[in-house]
């Protein structure tokens, strides 16, 4: 009998098996309770289900990723359920904050052009016209450096990935994939000039050590952050950069896999004119 039970291998089994482990106990020992005393243990026996399985559905709709017991990780399709695609507000702010981080490049180059006060209107207009490329540029830096990934390491990178940490810390990836034990995440960032800012990075690899240390003690799978700088300038030194940001990365305990990349090569690859 006790051979057909088998190994606990969820958190829901250990719930059933503890809620049945309690009613029977208060059952049998009701006969010898006070009689004064049966009518309210017998209130408890009838409550405590019903708060049992209160908690039970409040856990499925606000955290079901601990019902999963690490062997249910290994099917790709559960271990997706605990990630889902950042919604439109925070796909914004994070567009935003990359655009932001951008334009700090930008502004440190020389865009004074010299023209008198009367030329002030096309200047404004000038400015604006490439505040809007760059932004333009964030996004399709993100989009071709997915696709080269995807292409080059044979994996379907989902974007916008959302993951959420128990303690409520909300994590998104430009780009999320699997492949056997390892979870590859990607993270796109356009750089101007050879300047490297630890502020453009630290929140990449910290996020990633968080991911690294949560994945490891759900299933011990293996994360890989791959970190894409595309260069958006053809006088950089893409060499230079990739010097600076390995020794930067080197700091961190996470696994990076560095890609420098110029977004010119990346257009011509997917022959994409703007």
């Amino acid at each position: 009998m006790v051979e057909k039970i088998g190994h606990i291998k969820n958190p829901l089994t250990v719930i059933a098996i503890f809620a049945a482990i309690v009613e029977v106990s208060g059952t049998t020992v009701l006969p010898f309770i006070e009689p004064d005393n049966q009518g309210l243990y017998i209130w408890f026996l009838m409550l405590f289900p019903v708060f049992l399985v209160g908690l039970f559905f409040l856990t499925l709709n606000f955290n079901h990723k601990v019902l999963y017991a690490p062997s249910d990780y290994k099917n790709e399709n559960n271990f997706l359920k605990s990630f889902g695609r950042a919604t439109a507000e925070e796909r914004e702010e994070k567009y935003r904050e990359e655009f932001e981080e951008t334009a700090e490049d930008v502004q440190s180059e020389n865009t004074q052009d010299g023209e008198n006060q009367a030329g002030q209107c096309q200047i404004n207009y000038s400015k604006k016209d490439r505040h809007s490329m760059l932004m333009a540029n964030v996004f399709l830096a993100e989009r071709l450096a997915i696709n080269k990934l995807s292409k080059d390491l044979n994996l379907d990178f989902k974007t916008d990935v959302r993951f959420e940490t128990p303690s409520g810390r909300k994590i998104i990836f430009d780009g999320l994939a699997l492949d056997g034990d390892k979870v590859h995440a990607a993270e796109i960032k356009l750089f101007r000039n050879e300047h490297v800012s630890p502020s453009r990075i630290d929140k990449v690899l910290l996020e990633s050590e968080v991911m690294k240390g949560h994945l490891k003690g759900i299933d011990s799978k293996e994360f890989v952050l791959h970190f894409v700088a595309v260069i958006d300038n053809p006088e950089v030194d893409l060499m230079q950069v990739e010097k600076r940001l390995k020794k930067y990365i080197s700091r961190y305990d996470a696994n990076v896999r560095l890609h420098v990349v110029s977004l010119a090569d990346l257009r011509n690859e997917y022959q994409y004119s703007p």
